[in-house]
């Protein structure tokens, strides 16, 4: 005896199997933009390379960057940003507006891993009280993903501080202050009034930080806040604030 197809049943399968399909396709496009634009960026990272430029008196870091090469690639470069042992080494860029560098690398092309890049009301020279810098969180942990590890008190133990690099030569930053931010916070702040009121507010954003990182800002100390999407929802920003605490003048030819 023949039995019947059961034909809702082949159709329930069929839509099932194509949604699937389209949902594993889409995935894969977007991974597939993903590796491009971090294979973009770690190409870059290795063409701009300098060995040792930077340097304050006896002490010389181990590389610097070519901002000339830069420069020639994109006029609106204005730093790299390192901090070691996170993997995070990419270009700073700054904009005309806070839109175009969210979807578009350093090269220009449109992707969503987008572009680190400065805040366009901040100076592009880092000499504002505090210069915020933004990144987006990726899934594949590239550009400022890894920005929320520092929720563990241990990744900051091992990450105390970031490094700026600029055309002048290199910034330290001190890390004092990690934690996540609802976007009507005045964490979010970048301009002034006085002395007074900037390090009121440095006081006000480092009893937020997670964990205590022994680092108390001082007067004229500029701050720069890396930025970055938190899973904790849209309306919240994890935020790393850090204290500049030396700077090393770029190391001339000849030197």
């Amino acid at each position: 005896m023949r039995r019947k197809l059961d034909w809702k049943f082949i159709l329930s399968f069929a839509a099932a199997l194509a949604v699937f399909l389209f949902a594993a396709i889409k995935l894969g496009l977007l991974l597939w933009e993903y590796y491009q634009g971090e294979q973009q960026y770690q190409k870059l990272e290795s063409s701009v390379l300098i060995p040792g430029i930077e340097r304050d008196g006896e002490e010389e870091q181990e590389f610097g960057i070519d901002f000339e090469k830069l420069k020639k690639i994109n006029p609106d470069i204005a730093a790299w940003i390192y901090i070691e042992k996170l993997g995070i080494s990419y270009p700073i860029v700054q904009g005309t507006d806070n839109e175009y560098y969210l979807s578009h690398t350093f090269y220009r092309e449109e992707n969503k891993c987008g572009s680190i890049f400065i805040e366009t009301e901040n100076q592009k020279d880092f000499s504002d009280p505090n210069t915020f810098v933004y990144g987006h969180n990726m899934k594949d942990k590239s550009m400022f993903a890894r920005l929320n590890e520092f929720q563990k008190e241990e990744t900051f133990r091992v990450n105390p501080e970031f490094y700026i690099y600029t055309p002048e030569g290199v910034k330290r930053y001190q890390i004092f202050s990690c934690y996540t931010a609802q976007l009507d916070w005045d964490s979010f702040q970048f301009g002034f009034g006085n002395e007074e009121e900037y390090a009121g507010w440095q006081e006000k954003v480092k009893k937020r930080s997670l964990y205590d990182t022994g680092i108390v800002p001082q007067a004229g100390q500029n701050t720069v806040t890396l930025m970055t999407c938190t899973p904790a929802g849209s309306n919240y920003r994890f935020l790393v604030h850090g204290i500049l605490t030396k700077e090393m003048q770029r190391k001339k030819e000849g030197q």
